[in-house]
């Protein structure tokens, strides 16, 4: 992980160099995810315990959804359709399989308010705001992926 910050650096003054409105928001992308791959995101949340899947994307780590509980993940899942990351019945499905298995608490169970706002709850008092766009946007869309296998093993 030490290499990221390097690599952040040399990509930040880069992008300062030439400023234009793309690249300005680019960098402003950089700045709110460098501090997700050193234990802290935006907004306070802290990153996930752990690497998902191929583990780096663009030098940033992604977060392990392997902890998210059944509300969460249903929440998650309703932030992914909500925001055109996932769509279709088998995302529909899945979390309507979870609704039905969290029994009367349906959206007040556990985690289900903060997934459904884009705060993934990784375990361990961890949390990935999945909200965001640039670059973080890419990695909304693999968690999404990802969450929706993990509830799918969940049912």
């Amino acid at each position: 992980m030490r290499a990221t910050k390097p690599l952040l650096a040399v990509l930040g003054l880069s992008l300062l160099t030439s400023a234009t409105p793309a690249r300005a928001q680019l960098l402003d992308s950089l700045k709110g995810m460098s501090g997700m791959a050193h234990g802290s995101g935006q907004g306070g949340s802290q990153s996930g315990g752990g690497v998902m899947g191929g583990g780096m994307m663009g030098g940033l780590a992604m977060p392990s959804v392997g902890q998210a509980g059944a509300g969460n993940t249903a929440g998650v899942l309703g932030f992914c359709m909500k925001n055109n990351y996932l769509g279709g019945t088998d995302a529909s499905s899945v979390k309507s399989g979870l609704m039905s298995r969290l029994g009367g608490q349906g959206s007040r169970a556990p985690g289900y308010q903060s997934g459904n706002q884009g705060l993934l709850q990784t375990g361990g008092g961890h949390s990935y705001d999945l909200k965001g766009g640039g670059l973080k946007a890419q990695i909304t869309s693999k968690v999404c992926d990802q969450i929706l296998k993990h509830g799918k093993s969940l049912l």
